[in-house]
């Protein structure tokens, strides 16, 4: 027979789910089997940024938008785009959040020098062919197969009970009719941005345009530290450096209702129209 079974799947079984299925026959004989399944990386406590507007001149002004869980304290972070094409591998995701954490599955019985392997203490049986009504039967052993005791195994788990979970083990007949049971198994073992003197220097002469001296350029534009309200936001008025480039901002928050969560890059694009008249 078949049937289905419905679960919800939700960031606390992430990364991975493993799912054990067993019963016990009248025999006591355990049969069981199990599954893995993977679950995308996702972080409970939903967050967004955005700049408003997304383009602007050097030395002009935009403001951070962010929203998360009420109440959440958030980091945010800006640099310019050429830091992390250096250095890729030092951006978050939730993936690398996750492969923080010091345990993400639980396999086999090895610790440190301690043998946790259990015997099986149950009798062995003989491979005998069977006569019966007139047929020989001629039993397959079940060597290379695999058992409850297997699966539970490979799953971490100990399990204390009067069951069977070790399949039979194989008798082996020697000269003067002794019997050894036969083992197929082995033991199995931000940086802080630095306060810059930020200086613009104008000369304002009758008929002339503006002339600024572009003097700020940093790599880290904001490393700043936020609390949202209690609707979920912050807004964060920002002054963008003189460097024409394109700025990658994200920013993690935490919440003791939703926990960490970590928001999508986002980019605004710094630049200096140019004009040339020909005459």
């Amino acid at each position: 027979g078949t049937f289905q079974l419905t679960f919800p799947v939700e960031a606390a079984i992430a990364p991975l789910a493993r799912m054990l299925v067993y019963t016990t026959s009248p025999s006591g004989e355990v049969i069981a089997s199990s599954a893995d399944f993977q679950v995308e990386s996702c972080l409970p406590n939903k967050v967004r940024l955005s700049f408003v507007p997304k383009e602007g001149l050097p030395t002009s002004n935009t403001r951070l938008q962010l929203h998360t869980s009420p109440r959440s304290l958030c980091a945010l972070r800006a640099v310019d785009k050429s830091v992390l094409l250096m250095k890729p591998e030092d951006e978050l995701s939730p993936s690398s959040v996750y492969d923080l954490l010091p345990l993400k599955e639980i396999q086999g019985y090895s610790f440190k020098e301690y043998y946790l392997e259990e015997d099986n203490i149950n009798p062995c049986v003989s491979l005998d062919n069977i006569l019966l009504n007139g047929f020989v039967y001629i039993p397959i052993s079940p060597d290379g197969e695999g058992d409850a005791y297997d699966i539970l195994k490979e799953l971490g788990l100990k399990v204390f009970t009067s069951s069977k979970i070790h399949k039979p083990e194989i008798c082996q007949h020697y000269p003067g009719h002794m019997m050894e049971r036969s083992y197929s198994s082995s033991i199995a073992a931000l940086t802080l941005l630095e306060d810059l003197d930020y200086e613009i220097t104008e000369h304002m002469v009758a008929g002339n345009p503006v002339e600024t001296v572009r003097k700020y350029f940093p790599e880290t534009w904001i490393w700043d530290i936020v609390s949202v309200n209690s609707e979920g936001n912050a807004d964060l008025d920002v002054t963008i450096p003189d460097t024409i480039t394109e700025w990658k901002a994200n920013a993690f928050c935490t919440s003791a209702d939703t926990g960490f969560g970590l928001s999508p890059t986002v980019s605004l694009r710094a630049f200096q129209p140019f004009f040339v008249e020909l005459t």
